[in-house]
Order: C-alpha cells, then structure tokens, then sequence
C-alpha cells in the first residue's frame, strides 16, 4: 500500500462491553463507515480498491483501500453521497412506505452487493418482535453496566458524540414505538400528522455465518440500505439491541425465512418530521483520521 492509501481499524476504547462483549457491532459500524467512504470517493473520481481483513498482527485492522483515478463518477455515487449528509435516525412512529414491493427489490438488491441477506418479516412478526423488545428492556432496566453505557450513547457522558436529547423520544412516543430500544427520554417533538401507531417496515439483515468479515460486510449492506432509503425520501431507523444477545438473535432467526445469521433490524417508513433535525455530534476528525498509528510489533501503519 502507498502512502496515500488508507487503512480502517476498530477502537477497542469505544467497544461496550454490556451491550457488545465481542465487539460485532463495532464491526459493523466500521462497516458502514466504509461504505459511506466508498461513496464519497467514487463520487469526486476516485475508485476504492478495498482488501478487507488483511492479514497483520493488529486484529483491529479491519481493511486497506487503495485507490485508482475514474474518468467519471456514477449517478449512484453522488446521490449516495448526497444522502450521507440528510440521513438521520428516526426513532418517532412512522406511516407505512409507499410503492414498498418495489422499494423492497431495490433494497435486497443492494444489501446482496455486499455480501448480506435482506427480506421483510412483514406484520406477521411484529408482535413477536414487540413482545421480546418489551422483556428484554425489563431485563436491562436492573443492569448498572448496560444503564450507564446508555446514558454515554445519550450524550451524558464526557465525550461530544451520542445520542442527543433533541433526537430521543419522550417517554411517551417511546411507548408508542414498542421495537426499540429504550432511551432516556428526549424532548424530540411529535408533527403535526405524526402516526400514534407506528407502521414502519421491519427488515432483517442477515449473513450465512457469523465472522469479523460477515460483520465488517453487514455493516457496508447496512449503510448501503439506510442511504438508498434517504435517497427515496424514506425514514428509517436500525434496531440493534434484539441482535445483543443469543435468546432474541434466536427468535430472529425463526421469524426469518432464511437459515442466517440475524445482524440488524431496519424499521422502514415515512416520517412526518418537519424540517431538517439537527445532526448528531461526532467525534473530532483529528480523533478519526490520522497519520499514524502504532501496531502491536511496533512498526508505524499509515
């Protein structure tokens, strides 16, 4: 690799260890991540060439992109990228998706590119789905670990990211979306139109088995979906906390009409927001993107 390539690795420091004992969805998100790279790159003429899970000493080296130049970037690839900056986490109820058969193909299409499965468990499953969301929730609610790892995601901890106040439900509007996961409640507003009921598509992402690689690869299907969804005007929000643990990913795995590996849960629908919410903090880019970094044999990794 030259030195104007990029390597991706995982940040231990920031694995949850009530919520993500074996770092998978850290994998994932690094995953989307990757993703969303990809788009950004092909979009200002640039393709990736991505070598995932290279061999190295350094387990949280997840992938090396190369790059070769394009004379031309793909209508996909902007739009994509486009939709990177609108696409927001809509944890409100949500109205059915329209033209769904359609939407739905497109989406199998995309998460099948990455390596992933996708289909919709359809309302049969959602009250199975509400049921097991429900006890799981009552389990967590007497976990000291798990309850404080979740006020750091809610942005009462000491660093800038997380989930913000004006981005979580009210108690109440949590109660009216039971295939969540519970937050401290929030000051987000209900709109004017807004579902009391929520009627969001329930999709399930899946892999043949369950590697760093299978992982790495849901989280790129993931990004993929999530975006292709923001570029059809559709609001969608991933359902991670029935994935955590190996009763609920079991149940997953009955509902679905493959014998896969459950990943993540995708609610899929229309919001009734108004306007553009304000984007989730992030890290420092200085504390994302750097120069150099150590590895376990001590040699430097640009």
């Amino acid at each position: 690799m030259g030195t104007a390539d990029l390597q991706l690795f995982s940040d231990p420091d920031r694995l949850l260890p009530a919520t993500d004992a074996f770092g998978r969805q850290m994998v994932i998100s690094c995953g989307a991540a990757l993703n969303h790279l990809e788009y950004a790159f092909e979009s200002n003429l640039w393709r990736p060439v991505i070598h995932r899970l290279p061999h190295s000493a350094d387990r949280e080296l997840l992938a090396k992109i190369g790059f070769a130049p394009e004379s031309s970037s793909s209508d996909v690839a902007v739009r994509m990228t486009s939709a990177i900056e609108r696409r927001r986490t809509d944890r409100l109820p949500l109205q059915a998706p329209p033209e769904w058969k359609a939407t739905l193909e497109h989406l199998v299409r995309i998460a099948a590119r990455a390596g992933a499965e996708l289909e919709d468990l359809g309302e049969r499953s959602r009250p199975a789905l509400e049921d097991v969301s429900r006890r799981m929730t009552g389990l967590r609610h007497d976990d000291p670990t798990y309850q404080a790892e979740l006020r750091w995601w809610s942005g009462r901890g000491l660093f800038p990211d997380g989930v913000p106040e004006q981005a979580r439900p009210s108690s109440r509007q949590q109660h009216s979306v039971h295939l969540s996961r519970e937050f401290p409640p929030g000051s987000a507003g209900t709109p004017d139109g807004s579902p009391s009921e929520d009627r969001a598509a329930i999709l399930l992402l899946s892999t043949s088995s369950d590697s760093r690689l299978d992982w790495l690869r849901s989280g790129e299907a993931l990004s993929a979906v999530l975006l292709a969804c923001t570029d059809r005007g559709l609001a969608t929000c991933p359902v991670t906390h029935l994935t955590e643990r190996a009763p609920s990913r079991t149940l997953l795995r009955e509902l679905s009409a493959a014998d896969n590996l459950p990943q993540v849960l995708i609610r899929v629908g229309v919001g009734a927001r108004a306007g553009e919410p304000a984007p989730t903090p992030r890290r420092p880019l200085s504390e994302v993107l750097v120069r150099e970094r150590p590895t376990p044999d001590g040699e430097r990794n640009r």
